[in-house]
């Protein structure tokens, strides 16, 4: 009878642990579409043994069952890491290259006539006066070259205080934005304690949550991260503690 009983016992924990399988999978398909959802798997393991006797050498036991152990995330942490290192470093060359492409243009050096020629134009006009200050001509060429330096040099002026101003509010609004990150993990972060607390089950829906927020943040700055014992991640920007585990030192943006 206790053998006939062990062996339902082992028959039911074997189909909680295929239904619970069969619950994850479906967790995984219904979740393709969900932006920073990483692939979720099952691992069992044993229930317990049941001992049945003890020899002098050997002890014989059967087992009494399989039982979910964890339901797993399939990330690499160091792969995380590098991810976002290398996101960083590509955010900072490509503001670099759209800023350096945003002046050429204003100064003309793309394409059209560009500022350069301008000052040579008035150069060589101020050089010919200068052999020959009585000719009329020179000095009609002068005025003129030097109208069309000063209108042209007044249009790069205009053209430098507008990017200025657009990057002033790219700057606030990025700053902005990695402030509303950093309050965001913060949340993520006590909620992944909660779930975590008892050591049952891993909140990993709230972690694929933040992971997606510590994706977006290194597109932003460059920061380092840690995460501690209970599951919460601190973030530093620059060494600056920027997330702790108990709030968030919020970014602040100041015009010199």
């Amino acid at each position: 009878m206790a053998n006939g009983m062990a062996g339902l016992s082992i028959g039911v924990s074997g189909l909680q642990a295929s239904q619970n399988a069969i619950n994850t999978t479906a967790h995984n398909l219904a979740n393709v579409g969900t932006k920073g959802y990483v692939r979720q798997q099952v691992v069992f393991s044993d229930t317990a043994y049941l001992t049945l006797n003890v020899g002098a050498n050997v002890t014989n036991q059967s087992g009494i069952g399989v039982d979910l152990s964890d339901v797993r995330r399939i990330r690499d942490y160091f792969l995380d890491k590098a991810y976002r290192q290398e996101t960083g470093r590509q955010s900072f060359y490509e503001n670099q290259k759209e800023a350096i492409t945003e002046i050429e243009e204003i100064f003309g050096e793309l394409e059209g006539v560009s500022f350069q020629e301008y000052m040579e134009d008035l150069w060589a006009t101020i050089q010919e006066v200068a052999k020959d200050p009585a000719s009329t001509v020179n000095k009609s060429a002068l005025i003129e070259s030097a109208t069309s330096f000063i209108v042209r040099a007044d249009a790069v002026r205009t053209g430098l205080v507008n990017y200025q101003n657009t990057l002033n509010t790219k700057i606030i609004n990025m700053v902005d934005r990695i402030n509303v990150l950093g309050d965001h993990i913060k949340v993520l972060n006590d909620k992944i304690a909660i779930v975590e607390a008892a050591g049952v089950e891993s909140a990993n829906d709230l972690r694929d949550e933040r992971d997606n927020a510590l994706d977006e943040l290194s597109g932003l700055v460059k920061f380092t991260y840690e995460e501690n014992r209970v599951g919460k991640v601190t973030i530093s920007i620059e060494g600056v503690p920027f997330v702790t585990e108990t709030g968030v030192n919020h970014m602040a943006a100041k015009q010199l």
